[in-house]
């Protein structure tokens, strides 16, 4: 796989540092938090509520991209989860930020949280479609973006890291397009879209 990365001893030292994690990596049992990372899509429905679970705590952010989740690991590492599920991608799209930027900011957050997180179960879900006027460009590079995250998965080698393929499961039949029932803007979900989305994670969420 082609890759814009840093020699890996060299990229130890560089995120770590950018980073400035102040919380140390947890040596410790987690304390049995589920954390959902990432924008808009995790930020506007109740994860609690919907898993019927405490355990939960919601990282999502409206409006962050890539490199805005990766500058904010610090709250994630306090948080010590148990587990991680992460999404992202449809602002940096949205933002023109190209594919070797985008892969190479998604590398260095798997790397910090695994090593800030070695025991954490980390869950890199795909970037879901959209379903607006003029949207099949749109729509490839979520697909295209979706494998190479697949392959970064895949490249890190670590059994803590799952790729969790979700996608389809969001489109119209025979199409690229987001469901129309599981959207009320064509980019942000229904509640109907989030109970699609509850249905593909469940046997992970415990």
């Amino acid at each position: 796989m082609s890759r814009l990365l840093i020699s890996s001893s060299v990229l130890v030292v560089i995120v770590l540092l950018t980073v400035n994690l102040t919380a140390k990596s947890s040596t410790e049992s987690s304390t049995g938090k589920i954390v959902f990372l990432g924008d808009s899509h995790m930020a506007f429905t109740d994860w609690n509520g919907l898993f019927s679970n405490d355990d939960i705590i919601n990282r999502g952010i409206n409006g962050d991209d890539s490199q805005r989740i990766y500058n904010r690991l610090g709250s994630v590492i306090k948080d010590n989860p148990k587990k991680v599920f992460i999404m992202v991608g449809t602002n940096d799209i949205f933002r023109c930020v190209t594919p070797e930027k985008f892969i190479q900011t998604y590398d260095n957050i798997l790397f910090v949280l695994t090593k800030k997180l070695p025991h954490a179960e980390i869950y890199v879900m795909t970037i879901l479609p959209v379903n607006l006027e003029n949207d099949l460009i749109y729509n490839k590079i979520v697909v295209s973006l979706n494998e190479k995250i697949k392959q970064d998965v895949e490249y890190h080698k670590n059994d803590n890291i799952k790729f969790l393929d979700i996608y389809e499961s969001f489109t119209s039949a025979g199409t690229l397009k987001l469901n129309p029932s599981f959207t009320f803007d064509g980019i942000h979900l229904t509640d109907q879209g989030y109970l699609n989305w509850k249905q593909q994670i469940r046997p992970y969420v415990r």
